[in-house]
């Protein structure tokens, strides 16, 4: 049953004799109407998969739902509390599926204690904060008898591994505990053959039995990854001939990798156990003519890849990524017709990539990264994932090889390819997502078709050659985000093979390091880096259209004109440098209201004016975001935007002020003097009483003067 309405309508609580109510898997919102305790004969209720429709606890609804047989919760928006003690009616309820989508929903058993009548036979209470995360396991388990599936996991559970629910329930087939803090020894000590999925990965548990094989014979299922084991590989498993699929990755394990193909293990189609410390190399006659899934990266597994292996014909997955691999890709690998995805990163493989990969018709993921492969790439498949960065590989963009225009990622950083871009980017591979070709000796201009690129999020062409102008329309990055949705077929067995770190880690520089985004959190990133080529021209104001930018790098070029405005409507970005280029002007004071803006660089351009080191996310940068502008202005610059006379220029006039004054002083003393000087002269000479008394005046006066200096 379809639901066409996008919420829960209230009009279904007018069905008071409907017995089964399935909405499963659609996209109901909003809040689960309080009518629906009304349903009171309904049996089986499924409301799974909804992640918007929430509910909050404690409600009534489905404690006065007593009829209830089958009851399904699982992935929707629950909040608040449910005890299950307001279950203890239900006498006839056989399925209880309880799992939040978030953090905010809590199950509590112990207070009051759950005494449930029925038997219950499926029960899922995953992610539910069991017990306000106390590690106590539900005591009411202790009376269930007839569990055949449970799933609590991701709820902290702590103490001993509860071997005692295999015991109790003869018919148990599921038991999935992991993310739990669960320890000590484990499974039961007695046979138990109902018992065939077990997950008990990221506990503590640090012993496995010897003796699995015996105890419980009928596994085909184990994960037992992100524990503590150590030591050598159980050989038990090795003779445990119902297993299929065997997860101990991220251990301690430490053994020759010969040890984990003896015995029995012909009969494994999925084998993980990446992560540990396995060493020696493949035995040259390994065949697997039952695998599908060997991943076996994050080792220390050397030698080269035998031909052997190219006999194992139903190969989906294989992943020996970040171990010591050496020599050349097998030509043989055209045999490999199911392969799917190829990992090969971060080894020492040499030579070239053989043109039998392009016989990979279904080949959608390839990564041979960071090894010593060499020369022109001749032929690729249709991939939906291309990773060959970090080699010597050369040759010109690979228009002309055989990639299909359903390729999402295109990863060819650190290696010799040089020409031009292809005109055609953005006609060519339409649903492109990432596209790093940084480091390369790539010339020419961006061609303008790159902006038909809509559904792009990073794009690196930095510390390339080339030139010209950008495209005026460059505002792209898109918001799809289905795209990298993507999960290779592994039948039932999704947790053990969840390979949604394949795609794996894509390597862009910013916030001033080289970070790493792997999976769907492609999703959230954004980026631009044209740093460190010849490009010029001014920075046009269309960048501010790219509202979903995160990273925007355009350093050591030949940029010119002014930074734009329309950059302060880039509200997600995060990093920003500009530093090394010929701009001029003044910094936009609107980019102020870029509130995420960690990182942030004009340095070494021909800015003025003043800063906006005092506002925002810019209070938080150093001088090193603008050094080299010397006329720009204001914190963190010492130089201030308020110009002032300095202390020695005013001394230095004081002194030209002094000189001038003594001078006027002088000339009108000795002008005084001069008159004042004729002026008695010429008195003395026309009055002949006045001269007499002068010169008795100075006759007195001399003679007093000889007397004191000569008696």
């Amino acid at each position: 049953m379809i639901s066409k309405a996008p919420y829960l309508q209230t009009d279904i609580c007018n069905m008071r004799d409907l017995q089964v109510l399935y909405l499963s898997d659609n996209l109901l919102f909003g809040e689960i109407p309080s009518c629906m305790q009304n349903l009171t004969s309904l049996r089986i209720l499924g409301l799974s998969e909804n992640s918007r429709l929430i509910l909050k606890f404690p409600s009534l609804i489905f404690a006065k739902l007593t009829l209830l047989e089958k009851l399904s919760l699982v992935n929707n928006s629950l909040e608040g509390v449910l005890s299950l003690s307001s279950l203890q009616n239900h006498r006839q309820l056989t399925k209880l599926e309880l799992a939040s989508s978030g953090n905010d929903f809590h199950v509590q058993t112990e207070n009051p204690a759950t005494n449930l009548p029925a038997q219950i036979q499926v029960l899922v209470l995953r992610n539910c904060n069991l017990n306000g995360n106390s590690g106590i396991i539900p005591s009411f388990l202790l009376h269930q008898h007839k569990l055949e599936s449970v799933d609590m996991s991701n709820n902290n559970l702590s103490g001993n591994f509860p071997s005692w629910l295999i015991e109790n329930n003869v018919n148990l087939s599921h038991l999935v505990l992991g993310s739990n803090s669960f320890e000590g020894p484990l499974p039961p000590s007695k046979v138990h053959t109902s018992l065939q999925w077990w997950v008990a990965s990221s506990n503590r548990l640090s012993i496995l039995p010897v003796d699995i094989n015996t105890t419980l014979p009928n596994l085909s299922y184990i994960s037992l990854s992100g524990n503590s084991y150590m030591g050598n590989f159980p050989s038990s498993f090795s003779y445990m001939n119902s297993l299929q699929y065997l997860d101990l990755s991220y251990n301690n394990f430490l053994d020759d990798i010969a040890a984990a193909f003896v015995g029995n293990m012909s009969n494994i189609i999925g084998l993980k156990l990446s992560g540990n410390h396995f060493y020696g190399s493949f035995s040259p006659n390994i065949l697997l003519p039952a695998v599908k899934h060997l991943l076996l990266s994050d080792n220390e597994i050397a030698g080269k890849i035998p031909e052997k292996l190219c006999g194992s014909l139903i190969l989906m997955t294989f992943d020996a990524s970040n171990n010591k691999l050496t020599g050349p890709l097998p030509t043989c690998i055209s045999a490999l017709s199911e392969l799917a995805i190829l990992n090969l990163r971060g080894n020492s493989l040499a030579g070239s990539i053989p043109s039998e990969v392009c016989d990979l018709q279904k080949l959608v993921f390839l990564d041979v990264s960071k090894n010593n492969l060499s020369g022109p790439v001749h032929c690729l498949p249709d991939l939906r994932y291309l990773h060959m960065s970090r080699n010597r590989l050369n040759g010109t963009f690979p228009i002309p090889l055989y990639l299909g225009n359903n390729i999402y990622i295109m990863d060819l950083q650190e290696n010799q390819f040089s020409g031009v871009l292809p005109k055609l980017i953005g006609k060519s591979f339409p649903k492109l997502k990432v596209l790093l070709l940084k480091g390369n000796m790539f010339e020419g201009t961006v061609p303008n078709d790159i902006c038909s690129l809509k559904y792009l999020r990073l794009l690196d062409l930095s510390h390339n050659r080339l030139s010209g102008q950008l495209p005026l329309c460059l505002n792209i990055m898109g918001s799809d985000d289905s795209l990298f949705d993507f999960q290779p077929g592994f039948g039932t067995f999704p947790v053990l093979f969840n390979v949604i770190g394949l795609p794996d880690q894509e390597e862009f520089m910013t916030k001033g390091r080289q970070d790493k985004y792997r999976g769907n959190i492609l999703n959230y990133m954004t980026g631009l880096d044209f740093s460190s080529n010849q490009l010029k021209g001014s920075i046009h104001e269309s960048i501010g259209g790219m509202k979903w930018l995160r990273a925007l790098n355009f350093s050591e070029n030949k940029f010119d004109g002014s930074i734009p405005q329309s950059l302060s409507n880039l509200s997600d970005l995060e990093s920003l440098d500009l530093s090394h280029n010929n701009l001029a002007g003044q910094i936009p004071s609107e980019l102020v209201a870029l509130q995420s803006l960690a990182v942030f660089s004009v340095a070494c351009n021909n800015l003025s004016g003043p800063t906006p080191g005092t506002k925002g996310q810019f209070i938080t940068f150093d001088l090193s975001s603008y050094e080299g502008n010397p006329y720009l202005c204001g914190p963190p610059l010492k130089k201030s935007c308020f110009a002032t006379p300095s202390i020695p220029e005013l001394e230095e006039n004081g002194e030209q002020d002094d000189k001038v004054g003594h001078i006027i002083l002088f000339g009108c003393s000795a002008m005084f003097y001069m008159v004042g000087f004729w002026t008695s002269l010429g008195v003395l000479y026309f009055k002949t009483s006045w001269r007499r008394s002068w010169f008795s005046v100075v006759d007195r006066f001399g003679d007093c003067v000889l007397v004191k200096f000569f008696v």
